[in-house]
Formats: C-alpha cells, structure tokens, sequence
C-alpha cells in the first residue's frame, strides 16, 4: 500500500479484500480451477469478481477485472504448471504436494490450496490465493461457472444475428437477496437474441455481460423474458417483464429485490458516481449490493485476523533469513510493509464510531505514520 491515502484505501479496498464464508460448492475431483474468484471488500463488505477460468482443450481461458468493476476483459491464456516448468519468481513457502498452480500467461499464478495446504505464496483457508502482478497475494473466494446451459453471449453461444436496424447493450445483475442466483435475459420475438449473466451469491452484482439486442429507434415499452435459477439446486424459471421505453443507455440492470422480486431498467449515464453513506459507489441510483451490517463487521473482523497470520509468517520467515535470495529479501520487506499498514487501517477503521468518511481519514492517518 503506498503512502497516499488514495493508495491507502485502494490497496484496503483491492488487496486486502476477503472475509467470509461463501455457500459451500460441490467439489470438483478432476479440474479445482474453472470458477469465479471473487474477493471482498473489509470495510464495506462489497464482494468483487475479479477472475473467470474456463476450460479450453486441456488448457485454460482466463477473464479478468482485477479492479473489481466493469466488463471481463481479456483473453489470458493458461495452463497448470508441470512438475518441471520453472517459475517467475523464488517461492516464500515449500509448496505441499497436493496443491497445484495455473500460470496466467506472464501475469501471475492462481494456487489451489485445499485443506489450507502452503503455496509457494502461503496457504489460503479459502482454498485459492493468487500471485499476479498489479493484484498481489491473495486469497480468493471460487464459486461455479453457470450450470444447465452454455452460457449465451459475446464470449459464449451466440446464435443471433442483429439486424441493420438494431444495437447492443450489455447487461448486469444487482442481487440484493441472500439467495444465491442466476439471470439470464431474451427476447419474447426471438431465443437467439439472449444473453446469460454471472452465477450470483447473495447480495452481489455482476459483471456486464454482451451481448442482448433491442430496435435502435424503437419509443415503445417491449417485453422482454427473464429466465433464471435459484441456486444450487433450484429449477429454470422463466418471468415476463416489460422494459421501459428504449433510451440511449447501452446496459439493461436486472434486479433482483430482498423478497425475490425481479425487474429491468436502463442504465443511465452519470448516475453511478456517488458514494453511498457505506462507502460504495451507486448504481442508477442505487447502492451496489451490500451483506447486512452485522455481516459487514464480521467480515472486517475475519480479515483483520487473516492479515495478522499471514504477517506472523512473514517475520518467521525474516527472522530464520539464512540462505535468502536479495529478490526473496527484497520481497519480504515489501510484503511486510504493506501488510503493517494494511493491519494498522483496519484496526483503526474498525475502532472507529463515525462516518466512513471520517473513519477512512482517521486509519489512512494511522497507516501513514512513521
């Protein structure tokens, strides 16, 4: 974490990012890595997607949004690193043998780690923590790709054909239920023109997804079909809504209510730039999805927690310091130094009674003194 406050809460919002337990998923024997890896936010509880692995011909395509926003973008090419393959950089810990590695191209590595087994980076309770440039080490929360269908859109099945007269527009999902989900979206006219969004846990949103396509003129409310699936075991259901009269806006939000209720709206420009009084950015209004207060805390709390272990690690490993590289020194030092400032925010942030605002200048003062 830099010493600006900006670098500050970045680096509390995008590094230190994970606390809680997801749903629990069914295993996966054969391939740990197809999945969305998500980490989340400490201080708000926003959780964030930032990889998406999918197998392709024994190797791996890789989308990614390592801020945490905005469409996937990529592809990143990868593949499980062999037992002879050499690595970009000298391992901190001795690698156990059931853990495996997927190397993103020149980017970085993603560990699978089961039963908290040590990495070359360390172990991860949830299972996976990363290694990749402008990201860092760490631990990332996996839940499935979509289930009962291939997913339809740009970068999947896409069997449509747009017309001269007619545009594109992305489109996410806002969950605000604690049920987990999945939404996609078609038209009434024609199945083709559809497009599926992210696998949701609750009280999250997805990334944009493209492509579904609408009349570029048309002035008239259209309807439009939702079919989704409560998730794990739910079955396909399918709604009818109507989507208001056709704007400029090139994104459709779904939302998805506390009581299950669904809906459709236009994105507007230049309606998500505020903050919420919780620190996070609006949507059309709207607050991005958050867990309940109570949950939010807990979430601190198990990263503050994680953070502290993951530092004592690393004054062992500085204190044996015999036989140490300068890089591994160098990066020992560098970890170390995030990490303290990272712990001093969030003790601070957490001691403290008032607003984010207030709280946030408080623990970025606390991080950056000497």
């Amino acid at each position: 974490m830099k010493a600006a406050s900006a670098s500050i809460a970045t680096a509390v919002t995008v590094a230190a990012g994970l606390c809680f337990a997801l749903p629990k998923q069914s295993s996966v024997a054969t391939d740990p890595f197809p999945g969305i890896y998500a980490i989340i936010d400490p201080v708000t509880g926003e959780t964030k997607d930032v990889l998406k692995v999918e197998s392709l011909l024994g190797e791996y395509v890789v989308l990614a949004r390592f801020g945490g926003h905005g469409p996937w973008t990529g592809p990143i090419y990868a593949k499980v690193m062999g037992n002879g393959d050499s690595y970009a950089s000298p391992p901190l810990f001795q690698q156990d043998r059931m853990v495996s590695a997927l190397s993103l191209d020149e980017i970085g590595y993603l560990y699978h780690t089961p039963g908290n087994s040590h990495s070359r980076v360390g172990p991860s309770d949830t299972g996976y923590i990363s290694n990749i440039a402008s990201f860092g080490i760490e631990p990332l929360y996996r839940r499935p790709l979509l289930a009962g269908h291939d997913e339809r859109g740009e970068r999947g099945l896409h069997a449509y054909t747009p017309g001269a007269g007619e545009r594109k527009v992305s489109v996410s999902t806002l969950n605000y239920s604690p049920r987990m989900i999945q939404v996609g979206i078609s038209s009434v006219g024609d199945p083709d023109n559809a497009v599926d969004t992210d696998p949701l846990n609750p009280y999250m949103s997805s990334a944009a997804s493209c492509c579904f396509y609408l009349p570029a003129q048309a002035a008239a409310p259209s309807q439009v079909k939702l079919e989704y699936r409560w998730l794990p075991k739910g079955k396909p259901e399918v709604l009818a809504v109507t989507l208001p009269a056709n704007s400029d806006a090139d994104e459709l939000l779904i939302l998805v209510q506390a009581d299950g209720t669904m809906g459709v709206e236009f994105r507007a420009p230049g309606k998500d730039l505020d903050l919420t009084p919780e620190g996070v950015k609006s949507i059309n209004g709207k607050p991005y999805p958050l867990p309940p207060a109570a949950e939010r805390k807990a979430r601190l709390a198990a990263e503050l927690a994680r953070r502290k272990r993951f530092l004592k690690d690393m004054y062992r490993l500085r204190d044996k310091g015999t036989g140490e590289s300068v890089e591994m020194a160098y990066q020992l030092r560098y970890l170390i130094d995030e990490y303290e400032k990272t712990i001093t925010y969030l003790e601070t942030f957490s001691a403290c009674t008032g607003t984010l605002a207030t709280c946030d200048k408080q623990a970025t003062a606390a991080a950056r003194a000497p």
